[in-house]
């Protein structure tokens, strides 16, 4: 029992192996723990440092074991039995607690339970102890996967463990029984004995392997199948520079090893690249255009930094509209069906938003970028020989340095708190940074006509200059006004770009402004070479002073 008083500390593991040399096949398989209650703007930072290295994990890969059968069978095995020598010490603290001291010192009782598993699917039906294909998760059918019309309740974790607890006698029983509770019969995994935790409950959303390298993946090679790929180039050749898009100059067709990111900026345009595209036989693009938006749609929506339930509505919407309109895929012979396991995932979104919160507390691109620091570099640290004591021993050195720095830091600033204000939420104040020069001096009025496009520009300043000095003027006294300014210049100096800056308030040493976002307005020009670089003028909104944080009401294109 957990006693009242004490602090529940919701532990979070995640694994996945790396390739720890560019030629070669040394692979390294960590397995790193964070707690749930680093806030998420902390714990996505990796310089913050709150992901723990606890393990390698072995990659042998048995090759003499000849029985394929066998051979995964006793992978499944060492991988559980590894895991559990890690999480046994959550076993007893979990159930009766454990003393714990904070940052600052405070003693609390605790009680750190095993929550969530953040992984790709591959780790997970591994850690599940199912068939690959089939959900972690639920017990869906194998063909009903994708389908997206049935809902299924979480594995029952009881009827498992009383099938797992039939490893110690006979074989053949014990097979059948894993069989007919729908897992494979491993010998005792890891999560039998975790006090309070459920791991059918445990895989949360991943945002880098199920979307960015999943789904949207998937739906740009169909989108290159059905439309063709000389067509989708010549259309991502034409898009116009705009804001907050990478233009791909060269096509989509020909990428090779796309990463995450790259599938993101992808699906920034892919709509407006499909719009009144010619599909095969006749075929209309309606329905095209309604499964790409429905999918684009979950796909923002599933990484929103915050949710209500009128997002929730909004996100479970969004991929019944992809169901629904799915099948052009299947029309035009680009499927056969849709018995995808990532797509499945998507059904479970809500319930995990619900249970652990918003999406950016789990992706595994945190785990990423931590095996450059916590793998690969400790890797190159050693001379590639019996690597993994030499890598843990410099791991040890290089966290017990990093700690005494912070330390050092705390106490010459004085011991401040961690950071005070623990949950900001979104932050919607923006503070306008301009260059110390404008980027073109003594630009003729009449030029802004004619290459900015500024048609109303002395109409505008006018307006600007009238209400500035008389705020409380309306209609005919405005008008008046109006007439009567006359401007004695002709030209006028022009900023190009405007950046725009926030405050991050969990940083605590050095500078906690950065740039979130910056404006371009620039004329067609050419560069040194003589070569045509296009005309680049950013859509924004305006506050015209009656806007609200969120919302268009008030905002002027």
């Amino acid at each position: 029992m957990i006693n009242p008083g004490s602090t529940i500390i919701p532990v979070i593991l995640s694994s996945d192996k790396t390739q720890l040399t560019v030629f070669g096949n040394k692979l390294a398989y960590p397995v790193y723990l964070t707690i749930g209650n680093v806030p998420k703007g902390i714990r996505r930072k990796p310089s913050r440092h709150s992901h723990m290295l606890i393990a390698y994990l072995p990659t042998a890969r048995l090759d003499h074991i000849t029985n394929q059968a066998a051979r995964r069978r006793t992978l499944a095995n060492l991988y559980h039995s590894c895991k559990r020598r890690i999480t046994q010490p959550l076993q007893k603290a979990g159930s009766q607690g454990t003393q714990m001291a904070r940052g600052d010192g405070v003693i609390h009782h605790t009680h750190p339970i095993h929550a969530a598993e953040v992984c790709d699917y591959q780790e997970q039906i591994l850690i599940a102890a199912i068939k690959s294909g089939l959900c972690p998760t639920c017990p869906i059918p194998r063909e009903e996967i994708g389908e997206g019309d049935t809902t299924y309740e979480i594995r029952d974790l009881p009827s498992i463990l009383a099938a797992l607890s039939k490893a110690d006698g006979n074989p053949t029983v014990f097979t059948k029984a894993c069989h007919e509770a729908g897992i494979k019969p491993i010998y005792r995994p890891f999560w039998d004995n975790l006090p309070f935790a459920c791991i059918f409950r445990s895989f949360t959303p991943d945002i880098l392997h199920q979307l960015y390298q999943g789904m949207i993946r998937h739906l740009i090679s169909w989108l290159k199948d059905c439309c063709g790929k000389d067509e989708i180039d010549a259309r991502c050749r034409r898009l116009p520079p705009n804001h907050g898009i990478r233009l791909f100059t060269k096509g989509i067709s020909g990428l090779s090893r796309v990463t995450g990111k790259e599938h993101a900026q992808i699906a920034s345009f892919i709509l407006g690249v499909i719009i009144g595209i010619q599909l095969p036989n006749g075929h209309s693009s309606g329905k095209l255009l309604r499964a790409v938006r429905g999918l684009l749609d979950f796909f923002y929506l599933a990484q929103y930094p915050m949710h209500s339930t009128k997002t929730l509505d909004q996100l479970q919407s969004a991929l019944e509209k992809f169901h629904d309109n799915k099948d052009i895929f299947i029309d035009l012979g680009i499927r056969q069906n849709f018995g995808i396991p990532k797509l499945h995932a998507l059904d479970h979104y809500r319930m995990y938003i619900e249970l652990y919160g918003t999406t950016d507390n789990f992706n595994t691109e945190y785990t990423e970028r931590l095996h450059i620091d916590l793998a690969k570099d400790a890797w190159r640290a050693t001379n590639g020989k019996d690597e993994y004591p030499q890598m843990t021993l410099w791991l040890e050195r290089h966290e017990k340095i990093i700690r005494h720095a912070k330390f050092i830091q705390w106490q010459m600033n004085k011991s401040p708190p961690l950071y005070k204000n623990p949950n900001p939420g979104i932050l919607y104040q923006r503070e306008l940074k301009m260059t110390k020069h404008p980027s073109k001096k003594n630009v003729r009025i009449s030029s802004l006509i004619d290459d900015y496009g500024a048609f109303s520009f002395r109409n505008a300043l006018a307006l600007f200059v009238v209400k500035f000095r008389n705020p409380t003027l309306q209609g005919a006294q405005l008008q008046e006004k109006l007439t009567n300014i006359q401007f004695p210049f002709n030209a006028v100096h022009v900023y190009h770009k405007i950046k725009f800056t926030s405050y991050d308030p969990y940083i605590i040493q050095g500078s906690n402004v950065s740039v979130v976002d910056a404006i371009h307005a620039r004329p067609a020009r050419k560069d040194k070479r003589n070569r045509d670089i296009p005309a680049r003028f950013d859509i924004v909104l305006v506050n015209c002073g009656h806007g609200k944080d969120i919302g268009v009401a008030g905002e002027l294109i």
